[in-house]
């Protein structure tokens, strides 16, 4: 499976860093307005202006402490409980740190430093603002970061979920067959060895082929078709020629088209053990492939028999049942397994893919 792509995170976000320093510059300005208006409309002809380099002081302090939280922020540590120590650091920090910076920019002489523990609670609950403030902003910008990674990969987790689905249902198909085919082997071992040592050559051909196939979800139509060739072939020498007669028709053109693997292989089986082989007669089966006469824009793949026809058990053996499953992962609801009467006798599985 690809590993799912995780939301690339960066120190500094563009827009964060804008809007702090937007959101600094207007309380700046909301501090220094009134002390700019007094100094407009007062006496301000003595060149000397405590109150404005007071104010300015209070702006230049405000804006260091929203740009500092805001640039400080990212570097707290990830673990929760890491991560409350480093705040209280960030605010004692900035507590004590952005009023120096606003009394140097104010060029005041130590107007901004407290002097008071009142002054002191004033600046650490500008700082735990400023501080709370950005860290709220970074964890909605994560939340958003994350919400937005799971609904771009949720396609990619569903298509996981449907392999591995498949892959616990296809691994119930292989020992069925292998396990039926093996106690026929046995049988015919003790009934007719040179028989059995020929289905033996036949089988192994069979596995070298097919097992390479029975690990995939999807394989082209052509190596579908040799596989079920194969497997018939093998049923055939089992029990003779006189009672399986084979037949295929399959459009041309279509030998590269994707199917699921092994679908065509559960029908052929299915037809085997509950059509043909239950009948003293035999009889033949005819696997064809080409575009859906009835229904444009689907594939139709079917094996039919000339066998004992419907039956109470048709449709439920864990083959069928779990070929549907299979199909069901892979192409929705547009994929259909169906089972027909045959004439004169027999029966047609039918399965409906969507045409690529």
């Amino acid at each position: 499976m690809p590993p799912i792509p995780t939301p690339s995170t960066s120190r500094f976000d563009r827009r964060e860093l804008l809007i702090a320093a937007g959101l600094s510059l207007v309380l700046a300005a909301g501090m220094f307005l009134p002390a700019a208006l007094t100094c407009h409309f007062g006496d301000c002809s003595s060149g000397d202006h405590p109150r404005l380099r007071d104010w300015l002081g209070r702006s230049g302090w405000i804006w260091c402490l929203w740009l500092a939280a805001t640039m400080s922020q990212p570097w707290l540590p990830e673990s929760p409980e890491q991560r409350s120590y480093g705040l209280g650091l960030q605010i004692l920090t900035l507590t004590l740190l952005c009023p120096a910076l606003g009394t140097l920019l104010g060029q005041t002489r130590g107007s901004m430093l407290p002097h008071n523990p009142y002054d002191l609670q004033v600046q650490a609950s500008f700082a735990a603002v400023a501080c709370l403030g950005a860290e709220y902003r970074q964890r909605r910008r994560r939340g958003e970061a994350d919400a937005a990674s799971l609904s771009q990969n949720a396609p990619m987790l569903a298509r996981q979920l449907d392999e591995a689905r498949m892959a616990l249902l296809q691994a119930q198909v292989e020992p069925h067959f292998l396990f039926n085919t093996l106690a026929h082997l046995r049988r015919l071992a003790r009934l007719d060895p040179q028989a059995a040592r020929a289905m033996l050559a036949d089988l192994r051909l069979y596995l070298a082929a097919a097992l390479p196939e029975l690990r995939q979800t999807e394989v082209p139509l052509e190596r579908e078709l040799a596989l079920v060739r194969a497997f018939l072939a093998l049923h055939q020498r089992r029990i003779g020629p006189d009672r399986l007669s084979l037949s295929f028709d399959i459009a041309p053109g279509l030998e590269q088209l994707v199917v699921p693997a092994t679908c065509l292989l559960t029908l052929a089986e299915n037809a085997v053990k509950h059509g043909i082989t239950p009948q003293v007669a035999g009889g033949e089966i005819s696997v064809r492939a080409g575009p859906d006469p009835q229904q444009p824009g689907l594939l139709r793949l079917e094996v039919a028999d000339t066998g004992v026809g419907m039956g109470e058990s048709s449709g439920g053996g864990t083959g069928l049942v779990t070929l549907r499953s299979r199909i069901a992962a892979l192409h929705g609801p547009a994929a259909r397994l169906s089972l027909h009467l045959n004439q004169p006798r027999g029966l047609i599985a039918r399965l409906q893919l969507p045409w690529p």
